[in-house]
């Protein structure tokens, strides 16, 4: 992740990090129903309920069990507001092999923010996808996107060591394959 470490989170950020709770969920629906929902309703139809009631169980989750899934926000500094969130579950083992594969459901943000902080968002997001993943003794991670622009998303995960392939981005841990 080298290439990305000037992304780290510092002093210079205007937000801090946090794992997402319960009563993050209105905020993140706000943020999908203003940015992302146009994304799904054409392949999907988007249920509000269920999505809110998926990610509030999530959240429980993880506030009773921290390695069933990882939640976090970003907010502003000072007026609280919700500038990213994301969203990796684990517990996917493709059929033909029995390891373990976290897979990224979310990686929103504010699609209002300058180009340059939606890279050092997204770059704290892949960082703490992989701390989580090393906590966890995850050894693959998938981080895909629907979204019709795409192309900076991949490029991201390119630079931070993922193999890429179309909207697909993969990363082994450990050994090397």
């Amino acid at each position: 992740m080298m290439i990305l470490d000037k992304f780290k989170p510092s002093s210079r950020d205007t937000w801090t990090w946090q794992l997402g709770e319960i009563w993050d969920v209105d905020d993140i629906m706000a943020m999908v129903r203003d940015y992302y929902r146009e994304e799904i309703d054409p392949i999907f139809e988007f249920n509000e309920r269920c999505f809110g009631t998926n990610i509030a169980k999530a959240a429980i989750d993880q506030r009773y069990s921290n390695l069933r899934c990882q939640i976090i926000v970003a907010r502003e500094q000072g007026t609280n507001r919700l500038l990213a969130w994301s969203w990796l579950n684990r517990g996917y083992y493709p059929p033909y092999t029995e390891d373990e594969v976290a897979e990224a459901a979310f990686a929103h943000m504010d699609l209002t923010l300058p180009l340059m902080t939606r890279m050092r968002l997204l770059a704290q997001i892949l960082q703490q996808w992989e701390l989580w993943c090393a906590i966890c003794q995850i050894p693959v991670l998938i981080s895909t996107s629907i979204r019709g622009d795409q192309e900076g998303f991949i490029r991201m995960h390119h630079l931070a060591g993922y193999r890429t392939r179309g909207s697909f981005a993969f990363k082994r841990f450990g050994e090397s394959k």
